[in-house]
């Protein structure tokens, strides 16, 4: 998993991924989702994209970008405490040392992560997550599991907030032998 650093520098500055999922150095994903020409759904080693495949539309991408460009400006906000702005490139680069600052690095690395992906769905470089409609959560016993199976890599979350896996105040989260537990933990 990414560092908080490591994710802002991927939205604002370039695409560099990590050792599972490297990036291919390009200019920073936010830029890409503002500027038809640098968005794709062209598979990363080349090829074809599937039939149907095609770059997301204009009003998708640019939506998807000023909402999480006004969502880090008020966390920016919320983190040092203040009522005043600055622009987005500047809040989403104080994060990290607001983040801490405030002594909430892991809740902030979640949400920023969670823009990370977002991103990445909507440009195509990474597919999208699914509902396991009849999976319960083991932690939590509720309908809220989404997964991904990306490169040989299967995973799943739960997305609820109120979810607390163990000691680490986090959701669930299901890889490896763990994540076949969830097939055995039907909900009729």
């Amino acid at each position: 998993m990414q560092t908080l650093d490591d994710l802002v520098t991927d939205l604002v500055d370039r695409y560099t991924g990590d050792e599972q999922h490297p990036g291919d150095g390009g200019p920073g994903l936010l830029l890409r989702l503002d500027t038809l020409g640098l968005r794709s759904r062209q598979p990363r080693d080349g090829g074809h994209a599937p039939p149907g495949s095609r770059p997301p539309t204009s009003l998708e991408a640019v939506s998807w970008s000023q909402r999480i460009k006004v969502e880090a400006i008020g966390l920016d906000m919320r983190l040092r405490g203040s009522s005043r702005t600055q622009p987005w490139y500047r809040a989403l680069k104080a994060i990290p040392p607001g983040a801490e600052n405030a002594d909430r690095v892991s809740e902030v690395t979640r949400t920023v992560g969670r823009w990370h992906g977002t991103v990445l769905t909507v440009l195509g470089l990474r597919g999208p997550s699914v509902h396991f409609r009849h999976a319960l959560c083991l932690a939590c016993g509720e309908r809220t599991v989404y997964g991904r199976a990306d490169d040989d890599r299967p995973r799943a979350w739960c997305i609820n907030d109120l979810c607390e896996d163990g000691g680490t105040g986090a959701p669930a989260r299901y890889e490896g032998t763990r994540l076949y537990l969830l097939t055995e933990n039907r909900a009729s």
